[in-house]
């Protein structure tokens, strides 16, 4: 006598195999999904990171009083100058505002931001970075502990949750 698999023990095998393939392909696609989320909270947590240096080392190099101002929004502008400079030693004013479609700007400038009318040709002496986008609320508080001044910056990103970054101004500058 021959010994051979019978067609019912063939569909039994093909059937426990299919099943296997389907956890199998259950358990990769799972597996690629957490990848992916990990890889935008990483990439999420490195550009905090990089803005918080960012403002950390603005504050901490000011060597002006650092002025708050709220726009129309509700948002905050801050405008000091720091020797800190990304793009041109001598431009040494930064300012940081919420443009009119909702971007976080860090302009570093030759001259003073002005709160009113910006006349065009400030443009042509100054470097605009945007931080961030979708911004729906920013604000910048300051406090005094001791002799030195804490600033707290406050920003909502749309549909994102609500961040903080907490920056000290150690050097006594004299007010302007």
């Amino acid at each position: 006598m021959k010994k051979a698999f019978t067609l019912l023990e063939v569909l039994i095998s093909i059937t426990i195999f299919m099943i296997l393939l389907i956890f199998l392909y259950k358990t990769l696609d799972q597996t690629k999904h957490s990848n992916k989320q990990f890889i935008n909270h990483s990439q999420t947590l490195k550009y905090q990171n990089e803005l918080n240096d960012i403002f950390i080392e603005d504050i901490l190099e000011s060597i002006s009083k650092i002025e708050i101002k709220i726009d129309n929004d509700e948002n905050s502008i801050l405008r000091f100058r720091s020797s800190n400079s990304y793009h041109d030693s001598f431009f040494n004013n930064i300012t940081y505002m919420i443009s009119s479609n909702n971007k976080l700007l860090r302009i570093e400038s030759k001259d003073k931001f002005n709160f009113g009318e910006t006349p065009l040709s400030f443009f042509d002496n100054a470097f605009i970075d945007i931080l961030l986008e979708d911004i729906e609320f920013f604000e910048v508080k300051e406090n005094i502990i001791n002799t030195n001044k804490n600033y707290v910056f406050i920003i909502k990103q749309k549909d994102k949750e609500r961040i903080v970054f907490n920056t000290y101004q150690f050097n006594n500058i004299k007010e302007e």
